[in-house]
């Protein structure tokens, strides 16, 4: 799809680069120069504002010391924050600082702006220990526990910091070669050892699709696509430039024809910005650097990828979270406001405006990515006037993961709101939760799907299945004769089924198959429907068992739990909730799970509750029946 762009077949079948325009790099100007400060004069002071109140932060800012002892830490405990706060904190710094200079364009940032940028540029490498792979030569001892310099490696981090010197480049170069002109030629020189030579030169990282591996993942578009805006807003060689379009054309098709038509991606929506954004973001900047001669917004399957976003919004910052997404996140807003211009979809150019004006009222900014925040910038004007509220489809359905969404109402901040998932335990970055769901109710989370806690070296190893927030017994799903779920691709759903009415949005499926022969199970066929007439979330669970030792059912939930005579109650904010089932069949046991992990805790506070119901009499074939609606209100202080 996207190679067809770039090269092209002759008569006596030779491939070739297509010919096609590339802007030298002085007429490469996609965002507002430093120099044009009638432009920066004109932005909305409430964003203008929002980044000098950051940039305070970081006035006379020490940028912390990386040490080597604690880029080692990851390889003795599995910390990885040790060394990845004080990393990301220069960055931070750097982006805030960058922004600032060019709002106030009185030079009062530029001094602590060049000593962030020789700090980064003065280390050993760009990787982050998680990330620190090696491909040649051989590993010491089957690790190495510190960077080598003679061996410069690409991972989503480096091609990040590459992006923020190469906007840093492009904006204040000639502010800072008044000073020193040493200063832009370091940032020059680090990116083309560091990204842009490996990038157009080498083969072998396995995210560019060149190798066997072929389940690419977010790492393929946020690697090129950083490296790309590299080479577009630093490199003078206009063959380079040209170059550099191609291998990333090439890339990304190789991550593209893994996605299904229907834009499903099993990595989940927090990780949406890395992947559908990331390729969204290269493709604007391939279609200014080329004078759109090479663009491909007419395409259906990048139109599903790109809404998979919105399809998965609930509502204020909540999105669906499955697999290890956060609850919490703001989507790239002016990628889909962009995308949706570029796709003539109201839709998105709608939303698009809608998550900026929310994120910027709720003082949420892009700092941490240069390109997205001058991409913000340069749209704010537009998207701040079309910023409105917006509607949603109330049900849609993403077959190739088979994921529901249903709403009670078109407004992302009323009624109820219900996901539910098939699937298999096989997804990118998994979560063995095959049947999960979960719901809302005015854009307030009632069941939860919890989410993963910052990584660990753990998360990514033969252990990965012993942590909590990975195991079914953690999520709104049962424990079957003593059995949680499997991971891996062949644990998953069946005869999975999908129906929508004006009335009612129902997902059914038979997920045995997910807990493994040992569960001794025929058939466990659970029916989530919402019924909007009614008001009412069902969840009908139906079963035959080989044995009928013991079933559990489990609910998670961040709200205070009131076990009742007919059910649970919920209490969220000043809404309560209820859960209705026969209490008399079960054993009601409500524990309450301290949370002190900061990824769990900026979603859903110090704690969260996991509610068990173990049946008392477990028939060989029976059926269970739960049924959530809204109840009434209450002066409820959490």
């Amino acid at each position: 799809m996207l190679r067809e762009l770039v090269y092209e077949t002759t008569a006596s079948g030779q491939v070739r680069t297509r010919s096609f325009p590339v802007l030298p790099l002085k007429q490469f100007t996609p965002f507002p120069s430093y120099e044009q400060r009638e432009l920066w004069d004109s932005i909305d002071d409430q964003i203008r504002n929002l980044i000098i109140e950051q940039a305070e932060t970081y006035k006379n800012f020490a940028y912390p010391m990386l040490k080597a002892t604690d880029f080692m830490e990851y390889f003795k405990s599995g910390d990885r924050a040790i060394f990845e706060s004080p990393y990301f904190a220069r960055r931070h710094a750097l982006s805030t600082l960058t922004l600032a200079e060019c709002f106030t364009g009185d030079g009062s940032y530029l001094a602590d702006i060049i000593n962030g940028i020789w700090c980064v540029c003065e280390e050993s490498s760009w990787v982050v220990s998680a990330h620190n792979f090696i491909y040649e030569p051989e590993p010491i001892n089957g690790e190495r526990t510190l960077p080598d310099i003679d061996i410069p490696a690409l991972d989503i981090f480096a091609g990040e910091t590459g992006m923020t010197l190469a906007m840093i480049y492009y904006l204040l170069k000639d502010k800072l070669d008044e000073i020193e002109p040493l200063v832009s030629r370091r940032i020059k020189r680090e990116l083309k050892r560091r990204i842009i030579d490996p990038f157009l030169t080498r083969y072998d990282y396995w995210w560019m699709g060149y190798s066997d591996r072929r389940d690419m993942n977010n790492w393929n578009p946020w690697c090129v696509v950083n490296c790309l805006t590299s080479i577009l807003f630093c490199e003078e060689d206009d063959d380079l430039r040209k170059r550099g379009i191609v291998r990333a054309m090439d890339m990304l098709d190789y991550y593209l024809q893994g996605i299904d038509e229907d834009g499903g991606i099993d990595e989940g929506a927090t990780y949406w910005g890395r992947s559908c954004g990331m390729l969204l973001e290269g493709l604007a900047l391939v279609d200014y650097a080329t004078d759109g001669f090479i663009q491909i917004y007419h395409e259906p399957k990048l139109r599903q990828f790109t809404d998979y976003i919105r399809k998965l919004y609930i509502g204020k910052d909540y999105v669906v979270n499955f697999a290890d997404g956060s609850a919490k996140c703001n989507p790239a807003a002016e990628i889909i406001y962009t995308a949706g211009i570029q796709m003539s979809d109201s839709r998105l150019v709608d939303f698009g405006a809608y998550c900026f004006k929310y994120q910027l009222d709720n003082k949420n900014f892009p700092t941490l990515s240069l390109s997205r925040a001058m991409s913000s910038i340069d749209q704010s004007h537009s998207m701040l006037q079309k910023a409105r509220s917006v509607k949603f489809e109330t049900e849609s359905y993403i077959e190739s993961l088979g994921i529901m969404v249903a709403r009670e109402t078109e407004e992302a901040d009323k009624g109820l709101f219900l996901c539910v998932k098939g699937g298999s335990n096989g997804d990118s970055h998994n979560h063995n939760d095959v049947g999960n769901y979960v719901v809302f109710y005015n854009a307030r989370p009632i069941l939860i799907d919890i989410g993963v806690e910052v990584y660990r070296r753990e998360f990514f190893g033969p252990n990965r299945y012993d942590i909590w927030t990975m195991q079914s017994q953690y999520h709104n799903l049962p424990t079957i004769n003593g059995v949680m779920q499997h991971e891996g691709a062949e644990y998953s759903a069946e005869q999975v089924c999908y129906r929508a009415s004006e009335q009612i949005a129902s997902l059914s499926m038979d997920i045995s198959k997910s807990y493994g022969a040992e569960a001794m199970i025929k058939h466990y066929t659970r029916h989530v429907s919402l019924d909007r007439l009614a008001q009412q979330i069902i969840i009908h669970d139906r079963y035959e068992l080989e044995q009928n030792n013991s079933l559990l059912h489990h609910f998670i939930t961040p709200c205070e739990a009131k076990h009742t005579e007919d059910g649970i109650l919920f209490l969220s904010g000043s809404d309560v909730v209820q859960m209705k089932f026969d209490t008399s069949s079960f054993n009601v046991q409500i524990e309450e799970i301290p949370l002190t992990d900061s990824k769990l805790v900026s979603s859903w506070g110090n704690k969260i509750f996991r509610i068990v119901l173990d049946q008392k009499d477990v028939p060989i074939s029976g059926d269970t029946l739960f049924i959530i609606s809204k109840t009434g209100s209450i002066n409820y202080d959490r």
